[in-house]
């Protein structure tokens, strides 16, 4: 019997044997483990259990360095964590070894930090968690080529952007069954596919197809069991779904805290099937041997994927909206500290520590410990949580402050008048309210230095303290104008606003406001559009009905007035709706006064026909229908209820539209959109506040930790004509950006008195992004391209730099540029982001 069971296998074997032109499957076993930190281990407790790991597969990589490069046993670190850990609390010689293992392919590292959920992130929190796997480069010149967002069941379509300039190539997926409302089980289109961003940079991407069980291929612990894995890729290997005869089975660490494994390499040859070739792989041996022999036959995707576990964050809202905010912020505190640091590069070596600390909390916090259903407790991990929230507002606040009073003291004044600047951390010239502390009369008079020009003014209450407001005009591109304040003999001007009950007339619009806080009607002057209607009983920023609340108005004045409403119903919360004389901006500003768990949302009900919403994804702007429909969403194996909401969406058609810019939450719900039915029809934005979504699944944070108290702040704009992403995120930029102030000390010497800019733009495509204190001194300027065509743009320095250099987003140089005076003309494709760098 077992004679006649054998022989069709050895006539198969025979068969493949005899065949020359058949190659080798090469079968490729890459061993890890899988650190989920603050999900089954604290921060202590990682750290150790990785010392003890490294440690292990360091001797037993040294002791199998002779055995030829297939058999040689390797280990590949899952996330940048652990060499974070090796290098802080191990000797140097000793992380030397681990950077040689890594530089003579037995090892490997990742972009990724932890293991992330990317998309409640924004694009600068993403690549500031790369940053040390860019320090890593440059000290160690080592090449980190992979990067990997494993177990969550979806990914966002800019991340393939962000990585691949970061100096990414590859990336896998595996992902986890478990605690999902995504149908990730059954036959992915491409197992295989060079996962592109819309500015067409690419990743080759392993993302095999699942049926169900986490230990074998498609899962996050493709290989627990080596010998099945082999068995799997042998049968796939060479399919009609899986035409190729190279395959790769990574991740043996599952949810085992501890993974110390020597049959991976001893167990190669009674593995080893006939017509097949096993190599213990770094997975970067896998990736360049299909390259090489597949992929420039390989098909591209370019999809967005929604969200899953990404959604967790909004369980603790106090601490993800107040991380949002920081990344804002540190867009104008690194702009102020990137022009003093052209002049004075050791200005802030006293924040280094608090720097790194914060680096580290950004880049921990989106690890998917975030589901909070395993050994860690939920309270310890909101603790967490917290803590690392603190760590980002801390040096934030830190280099603000710094930067803001450096800035004030470089600036020449030679008068006795109280002056203040207004600084711009964007890159063309604008117009905003600006507003500067102020303890002096109440009646006094502006002047703008550089022109002697009287400035509209006005006092405002914020937070209990009293702010000059003015109308700042033409502020430079990253860059200031001056400010005096002056005697006058009269008041200031009246408010600009008519009202009549709680109907209010501004220059731009007609808007009707309820007790509540929500905009029943918002007519445009102009053009006679009512931009606001009733879906589903909810208007414009509608919290739900109430009839309990008052309406008042406060900081009338003539720059700027404020409708304030305070209500008891649905919830406790209260509404600032902001309007200006010489702006079409509407501000809001809300707060919600009481703890929720179940999923709370603002509601904005648009009156736009055969709407399309364009909306910032996680470093791409993408439309929110299905890839059948003409959109960037996957048709199958996604999860679209809750969409990210970054820097803002826009409701639009060909005739008009809106934009709602969000500086604090992290997803929106269009219509009645479910996990897996997108309402891409629906001119209806929900935007998420809070909660628990899959509150069956006990996944997060519960009743937001305790909090009683939540900010959101949103801005609107309609606008003639169809979407235009550019002019989208200006406005979006500019509400989230507001003008810095600074009043002048009376000794400043090295910036002009009057104005400044540090660098001009002629493309206004052209966004700049970031402009920071460069990792390895001087400046880093990162720019995004938001038009849909490649652009050459000239961008020219106020101080010619010593050089300059084109560098990957994590700011590693990739080749030097000549400048021609102060000017440099640089190439960027549609959507592209570029990093460059400064020496001064």
């Amino acid at each position: 019997m077992k004679k006649l069971l054998l022989l069709p296998l050895l006539l198969l074997v025979n068969s493949v044997w005899a065949q020359p032109n058949v190659p080798l499957k090469r079968l490729y076993l890459g061993n890890d483990t899988h650190v989920d930190l603050m999900y089954n281990g604290t921060e202590e407790k990682w750290s150790q259990l990785v010392l003890d790991m490294a440690d292990f597969y360091l001797g037993l990589g040294e002791s199998t360095i002779k055995e030829e490069p297939a058999r040689q046993s390797k280990w590949n670190y899952d996330c940048a964590y652990w060499l974070w850990v090796l290098e802080n609390r191990t000797s140097p010689e000793y992380f030397a070894r681990i950077i040689a293992q890594i530089k003579n392919q037995q090892a490997s590292v990742p972009y990724n930090f932890t293991l992330p959920i990317y998309g409640a992130s924004t694009a600068e929190s993403v690549l500031r968690s790369f940053y040390y796997g860019g320090y890593l480069e440059r000290k160690y010149s080592i090449d980190v080529d992979i990067a990997v967002c494993q177990e969550n069941a979806t990914i966002p379509l800019g991340l393939a952007s962000l990585w691949a300039g970061s100096g990414a190539l590859y990336s896998w997926k595996g992902v986890c069954n478990c605690a999902s409302k995504t149908p990730t089980k059954g036959v992915r289109k491409h197992e295989m596919y060079w996962y592109k961003g819309l500015d067409e940079q690419q990743i080759l991407m392993k993302w095999y197809s699942n049926f169900g069980w986490n230990a074998e291929l498609g899962g996050y612990a493709e290989m627990l069991e080596p010998t099945v894995a082999v068995i799997q890729m042998d049968t796939m290997s060479g399919s009609k779904r899986y035409p190729y005869r190279i395959a790769g089975a990574f991740g043996r660490g599952w949810d085992n805290m501890v993974n110390y494994a020597y049959d991976v390499q001893w167990g190669i040859n009674h593995r080893t099937r006939p017509g097949t070739k096993i190599f213990i792989s770094n997975e970067l041996d896998f990736f360049k041997d299909f390259e090489q022999n597949y992929g420039s036959d390989l098909p591209s995707e370019s999809l967005a994927y929604g969200n899953e576990w990404d959604l967790l964050p909004a369980t603790l809202m106090n601490v993800s909206g107040s991380i949002r905010r920081s990344m804002e912020k540190l867009r104008a505190a690194e702009a102020m500290a990137a022009v003093v640091v052209s002049q004075n590069p050791t200005a802030f070596d006293n924040l280094k520590a608090f720097k790194k600390e914060a680096y580290y909390a950004i880049s921990v916090i989106s690890a998917h410990g975030w589901t909070i259903d395993g050994p860690i407790k939920k309270q310890q991990f909101v603790d967490w949580a917290r803590i690392q929230e603190q760590k980002i507002a801390l040096y934030v606040t830190a280099l603000h402050a710094q930067s803001a009073k450096l800035l004030a003291e470089k600036i020449t004044t030679k008068t006795n008048t109280k002056r203040f600047y207004v600084f711009n951390s964007l890159n063309w010239v604008r117009d905003d309210v600006a507003d500067v502390l102020y303890d002096g009369l109440p009646i006094i008079g502006v002047r703008e230095v550089s022109s002697g020009q009287a400035i509209p003014h006005q006092f405002i209450n914020k937070n209990g303290q009293t702010y000059l407001r003015i109308l700042a005009k033409s502020i430079p591109s990253v860059g200031y104008k001056t400010f005096e304040i002056v005697e006058k003999n009269k008041p200031a001007e009246k408010t600009f606003l008519g009202q009549k009950g709680n109907i209010f007339n501004t220059p731009f619009y007609q808007l009707t406001v309820n007790v509540s806080g929500a905009i029943t009607s918002l007519i445009d002057k102009k053009t006679g559009k009512q931009y606001a209607t009733q879906t589903d009983g909810k208007y414009l920023n509608d919290l739900g009905s109430s009839t309990d609340g008052q309406l008042t108005l406060e900081n009338v004045g003539p720059v700027s007035a404020t409708i304030k409403c305070v209500a008891q119903t649905p919830m406790k919360h209260s509404a600032r709706i902001t309007v200006y004389a010489a702006s079409p901006r509407i501000d809001i500003d809300n707060e919600i006064g009481e703890n929720f768990g179940k999923p709370v949302y603002w509601t904005y009900s648009f009156n736009i026909e055969n709407p399309t919403v364009w909306h910032e994804e996680v470093g791409a702007v993408v439309q929110a229908k299905y890839k059948s429909e003409g959109g960037h969403y996957a048709d199958q194996m996604s999860r679209i209820d809750h969409l990210t909401l970054n820097h803002f969406a826009d409701v639009s058609n060909n005739k008009e539209g809106i934009t709602i810019s969000d500086l604090d939450c992290l997803f929106m719900k269009l219509g009645n959109s479910g996990p897996q039915k997108l309402d891409s029809k629906s001119a209806q934005i929900n935007v998420l506040i809070g909660g628990q979504i899959d509150e069956n699944f006990n996944l997060g944070v519960k009743k937001q930790g305790g909090d009683t108290l939540f900010k959101q702040h949103y801005a609107l704009l309609p606008h003639a004509g169809a979407f235009a992403q550019t002019a989208a995120m200006k406005f979006a930029l500019e509400h989230q950006n507001p003008l810095t102030t600074g009043l002048l000390s009376s000794n400043g010497n090295q910036f002009n008195a009057q104005q400044y800019s540090f660098l001009q733009t002629n493309q206004p495509d052209l966004l700049l992004w970031a402009l920071k204190p460069a990792e390895d001194g001087g400046v880093a300027a990162r720019f995004w391209n938001m038009g849909s065509t490649t652009t050459e743009t000239k961008f020219t320095l106020e101080r010619k730099p010593l050089s300059v250099q084109e560098a990957t987003h994590v700011e590693t140089p990739v080749q030097d540029l000549k400048m021609q005076d102060n000017n440099l003309t640089i190439k960027t494709k549609q959507q592209q982001m570029k990093t460059f760098l400064m020496k001064y």
